[in-house]
């Protein structure tokens, strides 16, 4: 069973010079009409209604299910080091991945979690996201150019170095911190690097990376014949458990959605998404800088080694959330929750595969908390996690509602085992349990 979890996490914050920079920047654009908008606005043309759920999920979880209703509690993760993701092999056997090349892992459902030796452990590399397929085969992303395998549960491990045009300890891009600084609390988005990482199958896996030249704006046009551009972003696809990995063809650019010039913008990948029958999905966006716009893209591919193509036929390339979770070939729900000209945190959805996205809930009403993380483990029930301790559950496609946990911590990274099994995990090795 492929379990996604899909992840928007902060790097740093910028600091004042750049605030007032762009607190010009949204007087500007508010004058100019463009920035009365919320952020589930900006993502789409669509309308913005409540998403309702549909389709047949990949993975087996069509239905519902039975969401937890029980409380959160905190588990004793053996670390102080910060945890950034989870997954599950199973409702018992469980993974958490952080800072200094930390992995801890369960056995026993969350009672006890034990620091597991792998290549990385005590360096300086950030483990960043996780995916797992039973019945023992787990994927972690290493920042900025690593992939960490295991087909034994974590025994053993064998590393990837992917050339992603990102190395050693460059993490965040400051060419684009002045149009992300924090309004209302919400975080800078620059990250570089691989970024997410999702799988079909233990042996068929996709991640995405972002380099540089994706929040650089308009891409130079070539003078004379015009000849393929490398998209400054990149997909990475192993067909072999892990042993190989080739970059996959994707759109060079996309227009930007909003009062920019003319060509095609540079755009982050930074979630991916993947159902067991091989269709995945992957987006990302950045704020044109200087302009009202944004560069988002949304792609799809049908399969393994299948071409990716933006997934409306639109020239902005669908737009989307800052991370989603597609529980479904129908049904996605993410987080947009670093517009710097929005009002707020949006919960966002679409029932059409993701090229147009609705509210789900409320778009504004969270006190100030960013929601770093999303993960579905049926079709209409999803979980998300941000700072503060920050917890809210959507059920039956519909309805959004905030959860007690018990601490305060930023929370990074949530994964789950089914409907009623789940965890999330954040900083000072914070480990919460539902279920």
């Amino acid at each position: 069973m492929w379990l996604a979890r899909l992840l928007r996490r902060p790097d740093r914050r910028p600091g004042a010079a750049a605030a007032a920079a762009v607190r010009g920047c949204v007087a500007a654009v508010l004058l100019a009409g463009c920035g009365a908008g919320s952020a589930g606005d900006q993502a789409s043309a669509g309308p913005r209604t409540p998403v309702t759920g549909s389709g047949q999920a990949g993975s087996g979880q069509a239905g519902s299910g039975q969401a937890g209703s029980g409380p959160w509690r905190a588990e004793n993760s053996g670390t102080r080091q910060r945890l950034y993701d989870v997954a599950c092999l199973s409702v018992l056997r469980c993974e958490a991945v952080g800072a200094a090349g930390t992995i801890v892992a369960t056995a026993d459902g969350g009672r006890t979690w034990r620091v597991q030796a792998n290549p990385l452990l005590g360096s300086s590399t950030t483990l960043y996201a996780i995916a797992c397929v039973a019945p023992s085969s787990c994927y972690v992303i290493g920042r900025p150019d690593t992939i960490l395998v295991t087909h034994d549960g974590g025994a053993s491990w064998s590393r990837q170095v992917l050339p992603v045009g990102v190395s050693g300890a460059d993490l965040t891009d400051q060419a684009c911190l002045p149009a992300y600084t924090p309004i209302a609390g919400r975080p800078a988005l620059c990250r570089l690097g691989l970024l997410d990482i999702a799988c079909a199958s233990a042996g068929v896996c996709g991640a995405v990376a972002t380099a540089p030249p994706a929040y650089a704006g308009a891409i130079p046009e070539t003078p004379g014949p015009k000849k393929p551009q490398a998209a400054p972003s990149s997909i990475w696809l192993t067909r072999d458990g892990g042993t190989s990995w080739t970059r996959q063809s994707i759109p060079p650019g996309v227009a930007c959605n909003g009062d920019c010039d003319s060509g095609l913008y540079g755009y982050p990948l930074e979630w991916v998404s993947c159902l067991s029958g091989g269709l995945c999905r992957a987006g990302g966006g950045a704020v044109c800088g200087g302009h009202c716009g944004f560069a988002y893209a949304l792609l799809v591919t049908r399969g393994p080694g299948q071409p990716w193509a933006c997934v409306d036929s639109g020239p902005t390339c669908g737009g989307g959330p800052d991370a989603a979770d597609c529980p479904t070939s129908r049904d996605c729900y993410g987080i947009q929750s670093t517009n710097p000209f929005g009002p707020g945190i949006s919960v966002l959805g679409s029932t059409d595969g993701g090229a147009q996205w609705g509210s789900v809930g409320p778009a504004q009403g969270w006190s100030g908390s960013v929601l770093n993380a999303i993960a579905c483990p049926a079709a209409l029930t999803c979980y998300l996690a941000g700072s503060s301790g920050s917890v809210a559950r959507i059920t039956g496609g519909t309805t959004l509602a905030a959860q007690r946990t018990p601490t305060a911590h930023d929370l990074y990274g949530i994964g789950c085992a089914g409907p009623a099994t789940c965890y999330a995990v954040g900083d000072d090795g914070t480990i919460l349990a539902l279920g």
